[in-house]
């Protein structure tokens, strides 16, 4: 089975391009890789400046800063293939991220293509009221996914990829505090809406992004929280 896994972190851990600090911490996560070896199906780091993106009569509504209220920011996500719940939660402990920050873990549906290469790459996570009549096996979610086939058709090159996500009550969520593993039930971040979905897109501008952002199917009252990949060569 793939997991997608959430990278949550404090802001202000953030570390700058050319800085020790930043040599020491992408060591750390190819050391990750190398140990992880074929369970990583994809995994990017992002620039921990997210927008909200609401869809409006006369184009995106745009708002700086992540649609969840947390003192906590995504920075970074994997997707990882493992056989069971306690093998993605032992790979998730060895993130660096879990050693200060969060790693939420949530079973993947459906996960199609990857996340390309270079810059003008874009996370676009998709937020919302979750609904049983909206669940996998439901004629809602079908519908659901029909109208996804359609953004996806319409974004054409512009979606490097995606995947939706099994209800909320799957996810768990592990932190590693000095080699012991705390794995706690229910996504990260205690809020109304949940991730439902994710989508990589590619846009030249922030501009584009956002309005391709808005175009992607979300439920009454939801967003698309939109933050750009960073481009680690």
């Amino acid at each position: 089975m793939r997991y997608l896994t959430l990278l949550w972190g404090d802001p202000s851990r953030s570390t700058q391009p050319g800085t020790p600090e930043l040599d020491a911490e992408l060591a750390a996560y190819g050391a990750f890789a190398e140990a992880a070896g074929q369970a990583i199906v994809t995994g990017e780091a992002l620039v921990p400046a997210p927008v909200t993106v609401r869809a409006g009569d006369a184009g995106p509504l745009v708002t700086a800063g992540p649609f969840a209220e947390t003192t906590e920011v995504l920075g970074g996500f994997y997707v990882l293939e493992a056989g069971s719940g306690d093998e993605v939660a032992d790979l998730a402990a060895r993130i660096p991220m879990a050693r200060h920050g969060a790693i939420e873990i949530r079973p993947v549906v459906m996960w199609q293509g990857g996340t390309g290469s270079g810059d003008g790459r874009w996370l676009a996570t998709i937020w919302g009221k979750e609904s049983a009549d909206g669940l996998p096996g439901t004629a809602e979610w079908d519908e659901g996914m029909a109208e996804h086939g359609r953004f996806a058709e319409e974004a054409g090159a512009a979606n490097l990829g995606g995947g939706a996500l099994q209800p909320s009550e799957t996810a768990f969520t592990v932190r590693n505090r000095d080699g012991e593993v705390l794995r706690t039930a229910g996504p990260f971040a205690e809020t109304a809406e949940v991730i439902g979905g994710v989508y990589l897109l590619r846009a030249a501008t922030p501009e584009d992004a956002a309005a391709l952002a808005a175009k992607i199917p979300v439920a009454p009252g939801g967003a698309v929280e939109l933050a750009p990949i960073m481009d680690l060569g």
